[in-house]
């Protein structure tokens, strides 16, 4: 009797072995399968975010970001904190501007057909947008002059930026009526600014081979090269008083912010970076500035004091 029950004993515990071996292996198996079904998810690309402009009493920030996946108008507070999305269309709505009030903003979108790009202005809040343009081609920038009656911009007559179709300074009623053509389509001519009596516009040219700041009155006449260099300078903008020019230079060998008294002299470099800094502009203070700038990585908008101190990142 003791030698059955130990071979039913022996019997038994082989085959409770065998079973938790085929467990064991069945669980490993289902875990492998698992984690090759569900790989861990790949992070999140960092977002782009450029284009910024104040708001005349300078608590707020308008830009343009595509953290939502598509390049959409936000504004934040003048620290970074608390961004809004105010545009939601495929596209790439950008390059917002405030109006004096803050109530309304300014942007360009290719929403209505997803070819053209043109002006649009909404409220502040994203509301009531309205398209201003109806051109053929991409116009985009605008900036409301002063007294807010007129608004100047840049267009192109093509979407096609292999066909050498330059860019073309323009003005236009508030309404979006009345386009003004302000230069002659011979050369590239960009990012037009209103100087702070409204009597004139900053630009930008490459009519010499070399992109260089200029000046005009706001009817196109009188065109005066604000400074000769052998560099690439660009998107400049006004200081508040109106004796100060921010731009952007490669006469270090990058792109950096650059500033400027209004006839060329006394030059000095905010920013010395590996990164390509883009459009800087002056607070309604003139104490900061704001500015864009993308390395290897995903633009970022950063704040630096107008003396080149306390540079800060704005957004991630």
């Amino acid at each position: 009797m003791n030698l059955v029950r130990k071979a039913v004993a022996v019997t038994l515990f082989i085959l409770l072995a065998g079973l938790v071996l085929i467990v064991s292996s069945s669980n490993a198996f289902e875990r492998s399968v698992s984690a090759q079904a569900s790989p861990t998810p790949a992070p999140a690309q960092a977002a782009n975010n450029m284009f910024p402009q104040w708001s005349n009493d300078g608590r707020r920030i308008a830009f343009t970001s595509d953290r939502d996946g598509d390049p959409e108008i936000y504004v934040m507070n003048s620290d970074g904190s608390m961004p809004v999305r105010l545009t939601n269309s495929k596209g790439r709505d950008a390059h917002p501007y405030f109006s004096k009030n803050g109530k309304q903003i300014l942007f360009q979108s290719p929403r209505a057909n997803g070819l053209d790009t043109n002006i649009y202005v909404m409220n502040s809040d994203g509301s009531d947008v309205r398209q201003l343009t109806e051109l053929k081609g991409f116009a985009g920038v605008p900036v409301f002059s002063p007294d807010e009656k007129r608004i100047a911009l840049m267009w192109r007559k093509s979407t096609d930026f292999r066909d050498g179709t330059k860019w073309l300074i323009c003005v236009m009623d508030a309404d979006g009526k009345n386009l003004r053509i302000l230069t002659d389509g011979t050369t590239n001519d960009q990012v037009p600014n209103w100087s702070r009596d409204g009597k004139g516009l900053l630009f930008f040219s490459d009519r010499t081979g070399k992109n260089q700041l200029y000046t005009m009155k706001a009817d196109g006449s009188d065109v005066k090269r604000i400074h000769t260099s052998e560099f690439n300078d660009t998107a400049a903008f006004w200081s508040p008083n109106n004796r100060r020019l921010s731009f952007i230079s490669d006469r270090d060998g990058r792109s950096e912010l650059y500033l400027m008294d209004r006839n060329g002299k006394n030059l000095k470099r905010l920013t010395d970076t590996k990164a390509t800094e883009r459009s800087g502009v002056w607070s309604p203070d003139g104490k900061r500035i704001v500015f864009a700038s993308d390395g290897d990585g995903p633009s970022a908008i950063f704040i630096v004091s107008s003396d080149g101190s306390n540079l800060k990142r704005l957004t991630p």
